[in-house]
């Protein structure tokens, strides 16, 4: 049996981050990743402004994400801006984000392992099998996304709530960005178009108590009909969102970060800025007992607030109303930069 100081189980944007913190303090760090290739994801791959700031203080060279700004639908008809510098959204494609992590951690000294996934996770003994080598950790850090095993292995209910689908559609570029809600046919979820530079992400999220996932998929499929788009040939991508937020640390020496704790927002399902920011002061905090973690404090009130008012879009009579007074306000030039910037979190 071989002995690791720092474990980490998944190689997303939270398990890249957390090594490349614990690794750039010259600690022993191993990072397991279950598939055979680091980056690849269901997403949209959108990047908040706060998001790019994070991502370009660690070395993303600026430009590198496509630069659109944001437009919305709260009620049907066209989709509007609701401020042009705090709706600004970057997209990358989850493959290019993940190398440069990849390449971030392993430059620090970590060592990532792709195709090795973590098996027989065993708390009391802090052991875990991964491929044949038994290992032992004195830090375990779950990256390992909404069906996570060590949140399973700490016995957290793990309901993973929504379920979002996708097309990337490559050589399209579908401008402008935009969120489009439909409370009648999506409950508290919406329908998305996001361009990248060489593709265009549409999907739909929704809630699964409200729109079952083969029913979002259909949704879908007569969206991009709608548009006007031939999908023959793309494979339909989906998955489940963890929305649900259990906490982070734990005993012997386990803790939960990004997706695997339960930090996207349930409103927005804005998750990357989570990840990369609760794997950063999970990190510290290990590093550091007492370090504040005030970004991912700050995160936290932001998710509680969005996951309040998702809570209240899960109601049918309430959709129309909040909705219909959300495109009022969206009409009010005095009131669109602060709507911009509670959604985004600017």
């Amino acid at each position: 049996m071989e002995t690791v100081e720092h474990l980490i189980v998944g190689a997303g944007p939270a398990g890249l981050r957390a090594a490349q913190v614990l690794a750039e303090a010259r600690r022993e760090v191993l990072v397991l990743e279950k598939r055979p290739e680091i980056g690849p994801k269901t997403c949209a791959g959108g990047l908040t402004l706060k998001t790019i700031r994070e991502l370009e203080a660690l070395g993303l060279p600026p430009g590198t994400a496509h630069r659109t700004v944001g437009h919305i639908a709260f009620t049907g008809g066209p989709a509007v801006t609701l401020d042009p510098e705090r709706s600004v959204v970057h997209t990358i494609p989850r493959r290019e984000l993940g190398q440069w992590q990849l390449g971030w951690a392993r430059g620090a000294g970590a060592e990532v392992c792709a195709g090795t996934p973590a098996r027989s996770i065993d708390l009391a003994t802090r052991t875990v099998q991964a491929g044949n080598r038994r290992i032992r950790w004195r830090h375990l850090i779950g990256a390992d996304g909404a069906d996570s095993s060590i949140r399973r292995a700490l016995g957290l209910p793990s309901p993973r709530e929504y379920f979002a689908a996708e097309y990337n559609v490559p050589g399209l570029r579908l401008e402008p960005l935009r969120v489009e809600c439909d409370p009648d046919r999506l409950g508290n979820g919406y329908f998305w178009v996001f361009p990248h530079a060489g593709y265009t992400s549409i999907g739909a999220v929704a809630a699964k108590r409200l729109v079952r996932p083969p029913a979002l998929c259909r949704y879908l499929d007569a969206r991009v009909a709608g548009l006007g788009v031939s999908h023959e040939g793309i494979a339909l991508e989906g998955a489940t969102l963890e929305v649900q937020f259990r906490g982070i640390h734990f005993d012997n020496g386990v803790h939960l970060v990004g997706d695997a704790a339960g930090v996207p927002s349930s409103l927005t399902a804005e998750g990357i800025y989570g990840a990369l920011v609760s794997g950063e002061e999970v990190a510290r905090a290990i590093l550091e007992p007492r370090y504040p973690a005030l970004k991912t404090r700050r995160w936290l009130r932001v998710k509680r607030r969005h996951d309040r008012l998702a809570r209240v879009l899960g109601r049918a009579s309430a959709r129309r109303i909040v909705f219909a007074a959300l495109a009022s306000l969206a009409r009010r030039r005095s009131a669109q930069a602060p709507l911009a910037s509670w959604f985004l979190a600017e």
